[in-house]
């Protein structure tokens, strides 16, 4: 890049050196809006394993509920048809 006196290259270079500084100032809040963001990230995906963790034991209790039925109706039957339960 030519210029024509030092005048204009002393201005060039504030202008870069301007630049530089909001470059590092922008830098520095997209660091901080990422760790926020991995912080907001982290705290969703407990809540993500804590409400997985709640539905997963309402299932197991769903199962065994379910089993049991079962088993209580097969009782019945074989109650009704005159074979002893087992």
């Amino acid at each position: 890049m030519d210029f024509a006196n030092f005048e204009e290259f002393w201005k060039a270079l504030g202008r870069l050196y301007d630049s530089t500084l909001k470059n590092t100032e922008d830098i520095r809040e997209l660091r901080e809006s990422a760790h926020d963001l991995r912080e907001a990230a982290t705290l969703l995906a407990n809540a993500v394993q804590r409400d997985h963790d709640v539905i997963m034991a309402h299932e197991h209790r769903l199962d065994r509920m379910e089993i049991t039925v079962e088993a209580i109706l097969e009782d019945l039957r074989r109650h009704r048809e005159g074979r002893s339960p087992q």
